[in-house]
């Protein structure tokens, strides 16, 4: 099983850290494993100000659109669900204020629709998966080149 927190950056400072993911990580992954109250707090400030709130009605719109022409998707609130039978696979993305949780298991294509279109909609998004210590921008930003 894969898991994905996404967040939305702000632009700012996705094109900052293009390159540099793992700082941006490393401030994730300690929010996750800190049980220090104090510190968990001021890495949530931190991750506030770098992220943006996740427009639900519009990314469960542009999904529940672009996915109705498959028979096996479902969505139930703001959680999408889409199953493969060959090659067999599953992916659920849930929706939150803060960010997206995405469960996969098996074959990569479903969550990697669900990938496509977030970074359809916006350049911006983080994935981490701290099971696996894995994490990357679901679209590389081009980083600016100044004359």
């Amino acid at each position: 099983m894969r898991n994905y927190r996404i967040y939305l950056l702000e632009e700012e400072f996705a094109t900052h850290y293009f390159g540099r993911e793992s700082l941006l990580y490393q401030l994730f992954l300690d929010h996750a494993e800190t049980t220090q109250v104090e510190y968990k707090t001021i890495l949530e400030q931190q991750i506030n100000f770098i992220t943006r709130p996740i427009p639900n009605l519009k990314i469960n719109q542009i999904i529940s659109v672009a996915l109705k022409k498959y028979k096996t998707y479902e969505q139930n609130k703001s959680s999408h669900f889409l199953k493969f039978q060959l090659p067999e696979g599953e992916a659920k993305l849930s929706i939150s204020d803060r960010n997206l949780y995405l469960e996969a298991k098996g074959n990569l294509e479903s969550e990697t629709i669900f990938f496509e279109l977030l970074r359809k909609y916006n350049p911006c998004f983080l994935a981490m998966d701290f099971e696996q210590n894995r994490y990357g921008w679901l679209n590389p930003i081009k980083e600016r080149k100044f004359v």
